[in-house]
């Protein structure tokens, strides 16, 4: 479970790096099944998945680990929805730029509240391009403007339009295998391109309380900027469903 001193940093900066540590036994599951999945999708661009446990059930069990749902339950209460979940894989050399961006930029949730989980499958060090983050970034609760990108060597197309003048201020979220971090929808991050030599694979899962409305419909608007679809699979993971969502599955009977 998070500390005190942990919420209250969660709370001032919008992100915190979880004590837990899954078990040696989990994180081998998690390698077996991303070793599964690069091998079956090798023609594919695999350094950026989106909609990853739609693709391959394999992954829906990690997002339901206690030891992760525990500690979302902290932060959003215990009504959960799981929603999504992408898979960042980069190479080792020319890995993919993430731009700096808001989450919430992508996301038909209504009201706009979400979780982010970051597992590291594999270590996550200063040189092989970690998330990044600007403290404080979520306290005003507001999308900020975003500009479209068109290069071919990032993983999102959508980036923060004044990120240069608080550059600065970020922070890295460096993880061992089997750790998480857990951040805030409206926060700036991103990540650098990865040329340390070795591979950097996490996955994030995304949860939003059961009182928020998930709209399949309005999703439509946002696929057509950002260039992929956010027909989700939504899981209920903790509780009740309380806004009438499409849920796929419910885990709690």
């Amino acid at each position: 479970m998070l500390s005190d001193n942990q919420l209250s940093i969660y709370k001032k900066e919008g992100l915190v790096k979880s004590s837990t540590c899954l078990s040696k036994d989990q994180i081998k599951e998690l390698n077996k099944a991303l070793d599964k999945y690069l091998n079956d999708h090798k023609t594919e661009n695999t350094e950026f998945v989106s909609g990853l446990y739609e693709r391959d059930s394999e992954f829906l069990k990690f997002a339901m680990y206690p030891e992760i749902i525990n500690e979302v339950k902290q932060l959003i209460g215990e009504d959960i929805i799981l929603w999504g979940s992408s898979l960042f894989c980069k190479k080792g050399k020319k890995g993919k730029e993430t731009p700096w961006h808001q989450d919430g930029e992508y996301w038909p949730i209504k009201p706009l509240e979400s979780i982010t989980v970051w597992l590291s499958i594999d270590e996550v060090t200063e040189e092989n391009g970690p998330l990044q983050y600007i403290p404080g970034s979520h306290l005003k609760k507001k999308l900020v403007e975003h500009n479209t990108l068109k290069s071919k060597n990032i993983t999102l197309n959508q980036t923060l339009k004044n990120i240069d003048e608080i550059k600065d201020q970020a922070k890295s979220v460096i993880l061992k295998p089997g750790m998480f971090s857990l951040h805030d929808v409206y926060l700036f991050h991103g990540s650098r391109a990865n040329n340390s030599g070795k591979r950097r694979a996490g996955i994030t899962y995304r949860y939003m309380p059961a009182t928020s409305f998930f709209d399949h419909v309005g999703a439509k608007s946002i696929e057509e900027k950002i260039g992929y679809s956010l027909q989700r699979q939504l899981h209920l993971v903790s509780g009740i469903d309380k806004c009438s969502n499409n849920i796929y599955q419910d885990h709690t009977r």
